[in-house]
């Protein structure tokens, strides 16, 4: 007997809100929720798993990205209203072919095999800092074409830094590095509290950042840096937390591995049991208290935080 040669399975929205009604009795097997159930225990699902990310137990959601840092810049935006800052395996970095001067709206990069039409740009201006625009049209034979014309005039080698889209909010920092041109990184200190890294004195001193303090505000996280970026050649590299997408919709899937499901389903279903005037316990031989907890432990179990493991030559 052959095997299905798939590892697609999924549920979305609806049908895990309908599967934790049915194990409160509330949907008969053969049935589907009604609408009114269905906007109940959307919000109750959406909810639920927001919650979850507090318990760090969706390890699945750290992404790797970079922040294009500012010169000068203290406090950076991080979001999709923010600063710039994409998706490490989204962002290039490429160098000017030829000079480029104040108020050109192209410019000659050694290649622009990873540069698409509406990516962000930044070029390396030569008093120091980054100017960032749009790429306005498809590049071709390395030239490309600026949304808006440089400021500033621009040398031979300067580096040209792209990415497509601004990152998700970051609701955690796990590890981050200061990486320079040639890809060399230096580990960077987080702080946690947010009194330890306003008793730093002098707040605007340049130079390589050391310390990185974030706090996960709403729709934009604020990352606190320093010292003071005096070289925008360089980048901070980070694994965050990103946060979990919504279920909107009847067909959204859940944006989680499929392991995960279960666990979903069943501790759904014990945050709608007192909405519905249902018992825990079934009276069937079924606990769903029990049955919420075990399958809650095994998936942190398998997703929770890693623990850091240090090698020492």
């Amino acid at each position: 007997m052959s095997t299905s040669g798939s590892t697609n399975f999924t549920l979305n929205r609806n049908e895990i809100i309908t599967a934790a009604l049915r194990k409160l009795r509330v949907v008969d097997p053969n049935d589907t929720a009604g609408a009114n159930d269905i906007t109940t225990g959307a919000q109750a699902l959406n909810l639920m798993i927001k919650a979850w990310q507090m318990d760090d137990v969706a390890i699945w959601l750290n992404q790797e990205v970079v922040l294009h840092l500012e010169e000068d810049g203290q406090t950076y935006d991080l979001g999709p209203t923010g600063d710039h800052c994409g998706l490490k395996s989204d962002c290039f970095k490429t160098q000017l072919a030829s000079a480029a001067a104040a108020s050109a709206s192209t410019i000659t990069v050694d290649s622009d095999d990873n540069i698409a039409d509406g990516d962000y740009i930044g070029i390396e201006l030569d008093d120091g800092s980054l100017e960032w625009t749009t790429v306005n049209g498809t590049p071709a034979s390395d030239v490309v074409t600026l949304t808006t014309a440089l400021t500033s005039a621009a040398a031979v080698d300067n580096y040209v830094f792209t990415y497509t889209n601004k990152i998700s909010r970051p609701i955690e920092i796990i590890e981050a590095r200061l990486r320079d041109t040639d890809n060399n990184d230096s580990p960077l200190d987080l702080i946690v509290s947010t009194d330890e890294f306003m008793r730093i004195t002098d707040k605007t001193s340049s130079g390589d950042a050391q310390q990185l303090h974030m706090i996960p505000t709403i729709t934009n996280s604020q990352l606190y840096v320093w010292p003071v970026c005096d070289d925008v050649t360089k980048r901070i590299v980070m694994t965050i937390r990103r946060v979990l997408e919504d279920f909107d919709s009847s067909t959204n899937n859940a944006d989680a591995p499929v392991e995960v499901l279960e666990a979903v389903i069943w501790n759904l279903a014990a945050r709608l049991a007192p909405e519905y005037g249902k018992s825990l316990q079934t009276g069937i031989g079924i606990d769903i208290r029990l049955n919420a907890t075990e399958s809650y432990s095994i998936m942190k179990n398998m997703y929770k935080k890693r623990q850091t493991v240090q090698f020492t030559p």
